[in-house]
């Protein structure tokens, strides 16, 4: 009897352990339950060659109304950073996250990687390109009284494009989060120009120049009159995130961290009266089992007017994302390669109603030929029968062991039940020199989507089974969402001529099919949920602007050098880089200039001006759509529009004239006309309105006398009989 006994003791104990859950994945984020074992984040940082780790997570976390927050976070130990909205900005014990999601009182706790910066990462062909030297903007609208905002990474507060003619640094306010704090916070503020200039660069700036490079292109000074930014006379203020390799697999580093970041900026921002508007030229890949339900809230709450973030849309598009299995065909599949974050990791999501048998196959060193070396398979059933638990399966191949995990998501999809799957390959070269296949096998229809950071589709030739790869769905966070203005790259360029005379045409792979059409590495919508993305394009292939003069790695960077300046008796250079990292900072310093003629624009409303007056690179499509979104941004057309000039002003151009321009001195308007334009002067009519679109003066001639005109903003239309010299212009009166 006492054995008997004994017996279903131990049985009640096994049902028990079986019944008390361990943890609540519902409540967390994809990133966050990976990290609970450590399999994930262990998995990514021996595939970024990182072995960084972290006892703890920054995470936003949403409690229940009715909860004593205080309590809740002593009780696991959290240490609070901010609070956006009901969204707390939170440091997590990494060995509380479990026992954590179990709280009644915690609704969600979400993290995803941290965005990296949205150049073309690979080696082969990360710089390139020709000058962009700004747009001929009207001279009324600089940028002054508005906050241009950049939150990225090694700067140099040493170069000339951030200084003022008086040689005084517009770098107001600077950010790093690579300070810790004794009460266990992260980050501190320097908030004066002195200060900033002493610390002379952020402390991660060896490593590159992507963050001096994207702020000299949204609000550079002229040097020696070129290389002028957007938004020249707007305050810069800088957050850095803290790029290091290791940084972008730390737990410490999250998606959470670019949330705080925006805050810092936009706060700073407010405290001085100011409209702002943040670039954001850094992007993580969105897949389906991820979802950014917190990030979301918290980001919408930070934007309203006179608030704006503009991101870049990312430098996937020449990837295949995604492949769609109908339900009349029952087998499709994919090639699988390596992306720009390595090849040593496998990071899929698959959605369908039915049962499908899902099989990897690994392959061989590409060079003996693609031999099946290894498979695994499982059934999406078989997962629906682990409750919520991982499964982990193993094979072995000539360069060494592949480990695959597999769980079925909680996140909802009306297609039917989502499963992840992620995996760590033998080596970081694996799917470079070997490769992979997936292959659905099913009555039901299924989806399978990739993370293209790491492991991008292709179609593999002559293999009709394995041909269902599709581009689309790569526009990444945050720019996927509906309040965020996400931007695309065209390209006008892909050679320049360096320093050294020499030809650099590392960008001719990416090439548009015509001039001034998309950049083939410009990402593409749509997203998960239907939104067309990006929202507008500008030119993003060939771009010039400030270089980091501490970057360590100057023998590499040498070939896309473009020009020399010296300031102090230093030299400092301007190199030539291409992505939407370097099309974001141009729309979100043409968003500066509208700020400045109207203050209280709100995201919306920037997306309403940029549906009425962008270009159509390609006449064939309609607009907007999942290519160039609306079109390429027109940033005096958005100004007249912004300004209401569009409908007051009778028979406006709206374009400037490309052969003169203005000049405003000594209560005097001239029309310098371009060498080799000639235009008799009898036959120039200058005609000048008020924003009413009341005409307040005319005049033929190149001189015109606006003495009389009160102080304001005025629209100047001139007529020559010339295309090249006629137009419209904004001019101020002081």
């Amino acid at each position: 009897m006492k054995r008997v006994w004994l017996m279903l003791v131990m049985v009640l104990c096994m049902i028990m352990s079986v019944a008390t859950p361990t943890v609540d994945r519902s409540k967390l984020s994809g990133y966050l339950v990976e990290l609970l074992s450590c399999e994930g984040a262990c998995d990514r940082m021996n595939a970024s060659g990182s072995s960084r780790g972290s006892n703890r997570v920054m995470a936003l976390v949403a409690l229940n109304e009715d909860c004593d927050v205080e309590d809740v976070f002593e009780r696991y130990g959290c240490v609070p950073e901010d609070k956006v909205g009901r969204v707390y900005i939170v440091w997590i014990p990494l060995n509380r996250l479990a026992s954590m999601s179990l709280d009644d009182a915690v609704e969600r706790i979400e993290a995803e990687r941290m965005p990296r910066n949205a150049m073309d990462v690979s080696h082969g062909y990360v710089n390139s390109s020709d000058v962009y030297e700004g747009v001929n903007l009207p001279h009324a609208f600089r940028g002054e009284g508005v906050v241009s905002g950049i939150f990225d990474s090694f700067y140099d507060f040493t170069h000339p494009a951030f200084y003022d003619e008086s040689g005084k640094l517009r770098v107001e306010y600077y950010y790093d989060f690579k300070c810790e704090n004794e009460n266990g916070t992260m980050g501190r503020a320097w908030d004066s120009p002195d200060e900033i200039e002493e610390l002379e660069h952020s402390q991660n700036t060896y490593n590159q120049s992507h963050g001096t490079h994207v702020a000299g292109i949204m609000a550079g000074s002229a040097v020696n009159g070129k290389y002028m930014g957007m938004a020249p006379e707007s305050d810069i203020y800088l957050v850095d995130f803290n790029s290091d390799r290791a940084d972008f697999e730390s737990s410490e580093h999250t998606s959470a961290t670019a949330v705080l970041g925006f805050k810092r900026i936009f706060d700073r921002a407010a405290s001085e009266g100011k409209p702002c508007v943040v670039n954001f030229s850094s992007c993580e890949s969105v897949t389906i089992a991820r979802q950014r339900i917190l990030e979301g809230e918290a980001l919408s709450e930070l934007v309203g007017p006179g608030k704006i973030i503009v991101a870049a849309a990312g430098n996937m598009g020449h990837n295949a994302s995604y492949m769609e299995k109908p339900a009349d065909v029952y087998q499709a599949g994919v090639g699988i390669v390596n992306g720009v974050g390595g090849g040593a990791y496998i990071d899929v999501d698959i959605v369908t109603p039915g049962n499908q048998r899902v099989r990897f196959d690994f392959l061989g060193v590409r060079l003996t030929g693609s031999t099946i070396e290894g498979t695994l398979s499982f059934t999406t059933d078989s997962i629906d029968g682990l409750r919520g638990d991982t499964c982990v399966l193993h094979t072995t191949v000539s360069m060494g062991e592949v480990q695959l995990k597999v769980y079925k998501s909680s996140y909802s999809d009306s297609r039917g039940d989502v499963y992840h799957v992620d995996g760590l390959m033998p080596n970081m070269a694996y799917l470079m020199l070997c490769g992979a296949t997936c292959l659905l096998t099913g009555d039901s229809p299924a989806w399978l989507y990739s993370d293209l950071f790491y492991s991008p589709f292709v179609n593999i030739d002559g293999v009709p089974e394995y041909s269902y790869a599709s581009d689309g769905y790569s526009v990444s966070w945050p720019a996927t969402l509906p309040f965020i203005v996400a931007v695309g790259a065209t390209d006008y360029n892909s050679v320049f001529t360096n320093l050294d005379g020499e030809v650099n045409d590392d960008m001719l792979m990416f090439e548009a099919d015509d001039r001034g059409e998309i950049a083939k590495f410009s990402s593409k919508g749509p997203t998960f949920d239907g939104l067309i993305k990006p929202d507008v394009v500008a030119p993003g292939m060939n771009i010039k602007a400030a270089y980091n003069s501490f970057s360590a790695d100057y023998a590499n960077e040498q070939k896309s050098l473009v020009d020399k300046v010296e300031r102090a008796g230093k030299d400092y250079y301007y190199m030539a880089q291409s992505g939407t990292s370097m099309a974001s900072p141009i729309v979100a310093g043409a968003v500066a200039l509208w700020l400045q003629a109207n203050p209280n624009l709100t995201p919306s409303d920037v997306l309403e001006v940029l549906s009425h007056c962008c270009t159509h690179p390609d006449a064939d499509m309609t607009y907007p759509n999942s290519v160039y979104g609306h079109g390429q941004i027109d940033v005096y057309k958005g100004l007249l529009y912004v300004l209401g000039a569009l409908n007051s002003v009778p028979s406006l151009y709206d374009y400037q004239p490309r052969k003169a321009r203005f000049v405003v001195s000594d209560n005097e308007l001239r029309v310098v006309l371009s060498e080799g334009c000639v235009v008799r002067e009898e036959a120039m009519r200058v005609l000048i309105y008020d924003l009413n679109g009341v005409l307040v003066k005319q005049s033929c001639g190149s001189l015109i006398d606006i003495s009389q005109l009160p102080e304001g903003v005025y629209v100047v239309q001139l007529d020559t009989g010339s295309v090249e010299a006629t137009g419209s212009t904004l001019i101020r009166v002081d």
